[in-house]
């Protein structure tokens, strides 16, 4: 991911981060894009693609997949006939145009200050009657069962960190009509979130983002020690969290 993408992909532990994430939402995306018909033929631009399981799944159902990020290293192992990876900025780098059936990106787009202008140039990959599919978050409902001031302020700090790096926590609410203004037809969107408990392997996306970015917080001065070094204890703890709304946008060229 470009460099206003704050998680450390230096991070020991981001292939489980990542396959917190794929457990968490991959589901969900697979049912959106098996109602799309994305099948035999179709042409895949896969944007952020991370550990590489919405790609392999793609390439599953006989599509041929573009897969693209600025750190490749866990989606390289896929390529083959089907699949073809690179490393790409979308900031900057070129993309080809007119070319795909389907674009997908999820939780991408929320990390980049160019995200409007990115979602053109994303648009104009596709070919007429192409689909495209943006999911990101909206942070708003997010929380653990319990009330614990100490830990809401963690999470607080985190999002400010993130913002500070031109991360929207919101973006998820903003999707649908930013894909309308940049000129796709048949725009509609919906949202889903998960009630999850620490057995979850969903649960490990949340406990890692969050040591990803520990120290960073600390020396930011944003957090105290004691505060994150409390935190990172209580996501060791058995309890349950609501994760944010994941929401889909969903428009064709």
């Amino acid at each position: 991911m470009p460099h206003d993408y704050v998680y450390d992909q230096g991070f020991s532990e981001e292939r489980a981060r990542l396959a917190g994430i794929e457990s968490l939402w991959d589901p969900g995306s697979q049912r959106l894009l098996d109602g799309l018909g994305v099948g035999a033929n179709w042409r895949c631009l896969e944007v952020g693609a991370g550990g590489g399981s919405l790609v392999d799944w793609m390439a599953s159902r006989g599509a041929s997949v573009l897969a693209i990020d600025i750190d490749t290293r866990f989606v390289e192992r896929l390529a083959g006939d089907a699949i073809e990876v690179r490393q790409v900025d979308i900031r900057s780098d070129g993309l080809p145009e007119r070319e795909f059936d389907l674009v997908h990106a999820r939780l991408v787009l929320e990390h980049l200050t160019e995200r409007r202008r990115i979602l053109d140039r994303l648009a104009a990959a596709l070919r007429p009657g192409g689909w495209m599919v943006i999911e990101d978050y909206d942070w708003t409902g997010f929380g653990f069962e319990d009330d614990d001031p100490r830990f809401t302020k963690v999470a607080e700090a985190v999002i400010t960190f993130m913002e500070q790096a031109g991360f929207e926590p919101r973006y998820g609410r903003r999707v649908v009509a930013d894909m309308a203004t940049a000129g796709l037809t048949d725009v509609r969107g919906e949202g889903r979130a998960l009630i999850i408990d620490s057995r979850s392997p969903g649960f490990d996306f949340f406990r890692l983002s969050f040591e990803s970015l520990r120290d960073v917080l600390v020396n930011a001065g944003l957090v105290s020690r004691e505060d994150a070094d409390a935190a990172a204890a209580r996501l060791t703890e058995d309890r349950r969290v609501q994760t944010p709304l994941m929401m889909a946008g969903i428009g064709r060229r």
